[in-house]
């Protein structure tokens, strides 16, 4: 007997992506345009375009026919944005707005993961010193722009719940108990929470802890000796942990090491010990569960990858247009993640292969990117000279 195939029910054109994209965006962004010509939806298909192709806006206006000039489109942009935290409000809404009704039930809890990005800045604050952080060399440079975001897994599905822009000096504690907030306020339930090492401090563990929250956030392992090593010896297994900081003092965990031997994977045949601090697990949870359990947080940290896959770049000192580009490139992503399950990239033989191609977000990107080029056109390539490889 045959395997059924799947029927194309409908043909998804360009246009279709872009209005759904644009549309998000257009009821969500307090533009201020005056005395100009140019609309709010110039400036949105100019950062559409560039987002989807990871170019400057001063790119993509050079490369669309009927684009407007990009230095006048900047000052448009630069006088009409509202100030930061407007900015970020708005980012928010469109990040809500994206989810799927069922998520603000709050019928069911969620895991949620909440993360740092820092994207490389090489040059002044635009006002206030509090607008870079610090951090370790990475791209020449030591100062970045901090973004702060909480994450859901549903349905096998990442959405981004919420971004924030992080100040130099800011503390992780305020930052994990502002993004808990926001989740609280959307009416999400959590079930978990996971973190990466760089929150693993005493101030967070009492926010989650105020929260009544159950976590897993890896410990740090400094040192050739000493700290959390001195418990990697014998078998994986439940203990407990006493951090000791000069800031902080002293506060005591729950913790779970556990030893994962690679077997020649990775070209590697030694074994590995973990450590994590936890609260709120199932008693009976053994420490290769709880390895596991933290692997799901990693799926989420893809969302910054394909973020950047489908960021504008720029070199403006402003923060707010930063904060948009990068607000942008999450709005993007997120609709990515509504439409993969639904949509998938048709064959030039679909019946020979049952596989089902997923629709990629890069394919999603360059649909955007033709229905902008359709309604604006692209601009020739002149020649300048003779040249003997063209006839």
């Amino acid at each position: 007997m045959s395997k059924p195939v799947s029927k194309v029910t409908r043909r998804i054109r360009s246009e279709q992506v872009l209005n759904a994209f644009i549309q998000v965006i257009r009821q969500n962004l307090p533009l201020d345009l005056q005395n100009t010509r140019i609309t709010a939806d110039d400036v949105i298909y100019v950062l559409a375009y560039a987002d989807v192709h990871c170019l400057s806006i001063e790119s993509a206006c050079q490369e669309l026919h009927d684009a407007p000039s990009g230095n006048r489109l900047r000052e448009v942009l630069v006088a009409a944005l509202p100030n930061r935290a407007c900015m970020q409000c708005a980012l928010n809404r469109m990040f809500c707005q994206q989810l799927h009704p069922s998520l603000l039930k709050g019928k069911r809890d969620y895991n949620i993961a909440i993360d740092l990005t820092l994207i490389p800045y090489h040059g002044q604050p635009y006002e206030d010193k509090k607008e870079i952080v610090r951090g370790a060399p990475k791209s020449g440079t030591t100062h970045f722009h901090g973004y702060a975001t909480v994450s859901i897994v549903h349905d096998n599905r990442r959405f981004v719940l919420a971004l924030r822009f992080v100040e130099y000096g800011e503390e992780m504690a305020d930052i994990v108990r502002w993004l808990i907030k926001r989740v609280k306020a959307l009416k999400i339930a959590i079930r978990r929470v996971f973190l990466d090492k760089g929150f693993c401090a005493k101030p967070v563990f009492k926010v989650l802890k105020q929260h009544q929250l159950s976590y897993v956030i890896p410990i740090p392992v400094r040192g050739k000796s000493g700290g959390i090593r001195n418990l990697f010896q014998g078998k994986s297994r439940k203990t407990t942990y006493t951090f000791h900081s000069p800031k902080y003092g002293a506060y005591t965990v729950q913790a779970v090491v556990t030893r994962r031997y690679s077997k020649g994977r990775y070209g590697r045949h030694a074994s590995k010990w973990f450590a994590y601090a936890v609260a709120g697990l199932p008693a009976g949870i053994s420490p290769a569960q709880v390895f596991e359990l933290y692997r799901q947080r990693f799926g989420i940290e893809a969302s910054y990858r394909q973020m950047n896959q489908v960021r504008a770049r720029t070199s403006t000192r402003n923060p707010v247009i930063r904060l948009l580009l990068v607000g942008l490139a999450f709005v993007l992503f997120n609709l990515y993640v509504t439409l993969r399950q639904n949509l998938s990239s048709a064959l030039k033989q679909p019946l020979k292969s049952p596989k089902r191609f997923w629709l990629s977000l890069r394919r999603l990107a360059f649909m955007i990117g033709r229905a902008i080029e359709h309604l604006w056109g692209i601009n020739d390539v002149l020649q300048n000279q003779t040249c003997v490889l063209f006839s």
